[in-house]
C-alpha cells in the first residue's frame, strides 16, 4: 500500500524513463530532430515502475524471509524552453529513485539533476528530413548511486553527445503526418578513481554508445508510438563486473506507447518497456534481475508558454488544416502564373526583336536602292 500511495503521489506532482529525463519534442525514449520554437516553455513529467515477487533460491539454510516484493520506481520532472528556432534547453530533476542497497538505503529523494542543450530543426531535405545534435549532462545530487534496475549512475558528473535525424512524410504539416526518428550518441560516466567496491578503484572511464529508433503516427486525439532503445558499453564486461558496477550489461527495450491530447496545452503519455536483450540476474540466493523485463511508463506534459486559447474542436482543426493546404496550393498557382507571365513577356520581347530586325532590314534595302 505504501508503494501504491507513492506511485500516485509521484504522478500527481509530476513524474521520463529510468534514463535521463527527456524534454523538447520527443517520443517516449526517442528525441526528434526538431527544437522548440522561440519563447515556448513546457513542463514534462514521467513516472515509471516495475514490481516482482522475489524468491529465495539458495541452497543453504532457509532464512526467515523467503520472499518479498521488489519495487523499482523512478519519477522525473523537466522544463524545456526554446531560446531560438534552432536551440532549446532542458533542466530535469529525478524526484524519486529506488536504489535497494539495504534497509537504510531504499531510495534517493531527490536523485540527480540533468541538463540537455539541443540544437536542431536544421532542414536537410525540403523539410522532410531534419537534423540536430545535443549535449547531455548529469550532476550527482542524490545520496546514493550505482543502483540496480536502472541505468548506471556513477556518482560523478556525467556527460554525452548525440545526433538526431527525423523524417516527416508531410513536409508542410509535419506534426500531423507519419514520422521516423533516429538517435545515436556517446556517453561518458566519468568514473575513473571511483570505488564501488572497497579498495578497488575504477582505472578507466566507463563509456557507452546509445541509440534509439522511434516511429510515430499522429491522429487528431492520439499519437501512436513505437520506440526501440538501448546501449552498448565500450569497456569490457569483466572490468565492469570487477569494478562492482551493478548495471553492467548491455540492454535493449522495445516500447509501444501513445499520447492522449485532450487539450492543445495538455498531453498524457502511456507506454510499456519490454526487454528484448538478454535477461540477466545478479545471482546469489535471490532471483533479482539486473534490468526489469518490463516497465510501465506514465507521463504528463503541460504547455505553459505561449499561452493559447481553449482547445479547438475537431471540425475547427480540420478547417484550419484545409485552409493551410489551400494557402499552399494558392502559392503554387501564383508561382506558376508568375512563370507564365515571364514566359509571355519573353515571347513578346522576342516578337518585338524580330519585328525590329525586319524593319531594320527593310530600311537597309531602301537606303541601298536610294544610293544607286
Amino acid at each position: 500500500m505504501k508503494k501504491l500511495c507513492l506511485l500516485f503521489l509521484l504522478f500527481t506532482i509530476g513524474i521520463i524513463q529510468a534514463q535521463q529525463p527527456y524534454g523538447s519534442y520527443h517520443l517516449i525514449h526517442t528525441q526528434t530532430a526538431k527544437s522548440f520554437e522561440k519563447g515556448r516553455l513546457e513542463f514534462f513529467s514521467n513516472m515509471n515502475f516495475y514490481t516482482k515477487n522475489i524468491q529465495f533460491l539458495g541452497t543453504g539454510p532457509t532464512p526467515d524471509v523467503t520472499g518479498y516484493n521488489l519495487w523499482a520506481v523512478a519519477g522525473n520532472v523537466a522544463f524545456t524552453y526554446g531560446f531560438t528556432k534552432y536551440f532549446d534547453a532542458t533542466v530535469g530533476l529525478r524526484v524519486y529513485q529506488d536504489v535497494h542497497r539495504g534497509e537504510d538505503e531504499e531510495a534517493n529523494i531527490p536523485d540527480d539533476v540533468f541538463l540537455m542543450l539541443k540544437a536542431a530543426s536544421f532542414n536537410l531535405a525540403k523539410n522532410r528530413l531534419l537534423g540536430g545534435f545535443n549535449l547531455k549532462m548529469r550532476f550527482p545530487t542524490g545520496e546514493y548511486y550505482n543502483y540496480q534496475n536502472a541505468e548506471y549512475a556513477s556518482g560523478a558528473v556525467e556527460y554525452g553527445l548525440g545526433g538526431m535525424l527525423s523524417f516527416y512524410a508531410d513536409p508542410y504539416i509535419p506534426e500531423k503526418s507519419f514520422s521516423a526518428h533516429l538517435n545515436i550518441g556517446w556517453y561518458n560516466h566519468n568514473d575513473t578513481g571511483i570505488e564501488h567496491r572497497r579498495n578497488i578503484k575504477i582505472a578507466e572511464n566507463t563509456s557507452e554508445l546509445n541509440f534509439a529508433l522511434g516511429l510515430m503516427y499522429p491522429t487528431s486525439m492520439f499519437d501512436f508510438m513505437l520506440d526501440v532503445s538501448g546501449i552498448s558499453y565500450l569497456s569490457d564486461l569483466e572490468s565492469r563486473e570487477n569494478a562492482g558496477i551493478r548495471s553492467r550489461e548491455n540492454w535493449m527495450f522495445v516500447t509501444p506507447g501513445m499520447k492522449y491530447k485532450p487539450f492543445n496545452w495538455l498531453t498524457f503519455v502511456m507506454g510499456v518497456d519490454v526487454l528484448i536483450s538478454k535477461k540477466v540476474e545478479f545471482g546469489g540466493d535471490y532471483d533479482i534481475p539486473m534490468y526489469p523485463p518490463w516497465k510501465a511508463q506514465l507521463g504528463m506534459n503541460i504547455k505553459i508558454l505561449p499561452f493559447v486559447p481553449s482547445r479547438k474542436t475537431a471540425a475547427e482543426l480540420e478547417r484550419d488544416e484545409f485552409n493551410k493546404r489551400i494557402e499552399f496550393f494558392q502559392k503554387i498557382v501564383e508561382e506558376r502564373e508568375r512563370s507564365e507571365d515571364v514566359r509571355e513577356e519573353l515571347e513578346r520581347l522576342k516578337r518585338e526583336r524580330e519585328e525590329a530586325e525586319k524593319e531594320l532590314e527593310e530600311l537597309k534595302q531602301i537606303l541601298e536602292e536610294e544610293g544607286k
